[in-house]
């Protein structure tokens, strides 16, 4: 995900300085076929691509197997995946309407076959729109609302037709849904399918166990001659990071993915084990719920009060939390968007200060009591925060928190839960979805296969990216922020296609958030994998998941 942007020269060196450098794959002789790597990870609630919320947990796994138009490339920039090239208005493939609307035309590359055989075609692109914008289960559809129709003149030209300009049109269809199989498909179909997507990738999943396993088998088909090099790729599934380390070392596993850096400092001092390193375009992150849970409409009775969140960010020591839990491996957070051609140069948020944060509350009617626990209006400042079981970084920084939190006066609590749980859809009552909480410690910033962030932002700050019953859970604005210059400004960016002009707007609207103290970006975050030795040919892409060079893995 890295585009040129001028930071200052003091941001860039501490940038430089503090975060981890891309590791380049290990090399050895030429890659050998056959064998089975097997991989700890984390249960995914769903394989399908555009039901996914936890995106980083299901993308590992089905992105494997299923593949789009595009993807992103080690430095941020889209990449051509089942598209011959990505288009702009310098190559002619896209066209602007004086009316307002844009026209993308996407050419696919001959000879591509889904992995039961049938030839891949322009109609499977206008399926996979149609498919988004009608299932009710899908999680966004930023974007995709935006086009109009979707033209097929030949199997291999997909015309897309936009209503309005769409500034992040290159990173739709990042997965593709194939038609000759869902077309009409009734609930049991889409729910194999959800299990086991078909798809154009260098393997097709073929078996998925609930609470042990999913299997990933090389596709016959695969449109690269001699890849994928292994046979198999088995996911099993760990309850926590520390359960996979474990197995890593034992060499029951051969990689550990998505690791702390504290947990990287820690395997590097095995001997069998390689550690793969990238700059990420994510932030650890304490996102505020605004909200009453459960009740869009009504202010948090404690959260609601922007002066208790602000204090809560005085109370926070993440300085101290990155030298200490993370070894000094990163930077304290400073915005949503840690790095990428829009991060605002010189945007900040206030520094640990106790003391401050105490004037503050009391400031804003919040008064202790006889067990140092403050009250307003006959509310206790009592909250709970929620992240994922068996992280036990997370852990750790939680405790540090309700102690922190507690000297000031604010009661702390922790409410940790399995990850399906809280990533979980809508429709399966998932944490996020709906609300079930006051402080979520979790990552956020750009995902992965995400290269723009006009989609990431209104994904997860306009109004009408709450997800409520209304709109069947779509969107991701967990903290139920709603500011209408806010949607105003983001709606001015994903109309220019003029990316200082973008740039200028996104740095207003990350401005809004902090002073808005809608979240506290704790640290920003590396890309870290573990592999045995015995693993080559991975290549770290801090701006997508583990698995997006899967066909290049092989086996001493």
């Amino acid at each position: 995900m890295l585009r040129t942007f001028p930071l200052a020269l003091g941001l860039g060196a501490l940038l430089a300085a503090c975060a981890p450098v891309a590791t380049p794959p290990v090399t050895s002789d030429a890659p050998r076929p056959g064998g089975t790597i097997t991989l700890a990870w984390q249960q995914p609630e769903t394989l399908h691509p555009f039901y996914s919320t936890g995106t980083q947990t299901n993308a590992v796994v089905y992105r494997v197997a299923v593949e789009g138009l595009v993807g992103v490339a080690p430095d941020g920039t889209p990449r051509a995946v089942l598209a011959t090239q990505i288009p702009t208005t310098a190559n002619g493939a896209v066209n602007l309407d004086p009316a307002g609307g844009m026209t993308v035309r996407w050419t696919l590359r001959p000879g591509i076959r889904w992995s039961d055989g049938v030839p891949l075609s322009s109609a499977d692109v206008r399926f996979t729109w149609r498919a988004v914008m009608t299932d009710p289960r899908v999680a966004s559809r930023e974007g995709y609302d935006r086009i109009a129709d979707v033209d097929t003149p030949d199997d291999l030209t997909a015309i897309v037709r936009y209503r309005t300009i769409d500034v992040a049109f290159a990173t739709r269809f990042d997965a593709l849904l194939p038609r000759h199989l869902l077309d009409g498909a009734d609930a049991a179909a889409l729910t194999a399918y959800s299990r086991a997507p078909l798809g154009t990738g260098p393997f097709r999943i073929t078996e998925f166990v609930s609470a042990d396993h999913v299997t990933a088998e090389r596709n016959p088909n695969y449109r690269v001659a001699g890849r994928p090099y292994v046979d198999r790729i088995f996911f099993r599934f760990v309850s926590s990071v520390d359960v996979a380390k474990v197995q890593l070392r034992a060499g029951e596993v051969d990689a550990a993915l998505s690791l702390s850096e504290a947990d990287a400092a820690e395997l590097e001092r095995e001997p069998e084990v390689r550690i793969a390193s990238a700059t990420s375009p994510s932030v650890e992150t304490l996102a505020f719920e605004l909200a009453r849970p459960g009740d869009p409409g009504t202010p948090h009775p404690v959260l609601g009060d922007v002066a208790v969140r602000r204090a809560l960010l005085f109370a926070t020591p993440k300085a101290r939390i990155v030298e200490r839990l993370l070894l000094g491996r990163t930077r304290p957070g400073t915005s949503e968007l840690p790095i990428g051609w829009a991060a605002p140069a010189g945007l900040a948020q206030e520094a640990y200060d106790p003391d401050r944060s105490k004037r503050l509350l009391e400031g804003a009617g919040w008064v202790a009591g006889a067990d140092g626990i403050r009250t307003k209006d006959g509310v206790r400042a009592a909250i709970r925060v929620v992240s994922t079981t068996g992280n036990r970084l997370r852990e750790q920084v939680e405790q540090v928190l309700v102690d922190e939190w507690r000297a000031v006066g604010v009661d702390l609590s922790i409410r940790n839960v399995p990850n399906t749980t809280l990533t979980g859809s809508w429709q399966s009552g998932g944490v996020r979805k709906k609300g079930d909480f006051d402080v979520l410690l979790a990552q956020a910033g750009l995902g992965p296969g995400s290269t723009d962030p006009q989609s990431y932002l209104a994904q997860r700050h306009r109004c009408d990216a709450i997800p409520r019953a209304e709109n069947d859970g779509a969107g991701a604005n967990y903290e139920r922020f709603c500011e209408p210059r806010v949607d105003t400004l983001l709606d001015e960016a994903g109309r220019t296609l003029d990316t200082e002009r973008r740039r200028a707007l996104y740095a207003e609207v990350l401005g809004t958030l902090n002073d808005r103290v809608v979240a506290i970006w704790l640290y920003d975050r590396g890309r870290y994998d573990a592999f045995r030795a015995r693993v080559a040919g991975y290549a770290s892409n801090g701006w997508d998941v583990t698995t997006w060079n899967a066909e290049d893995w092989y086996l001493r």
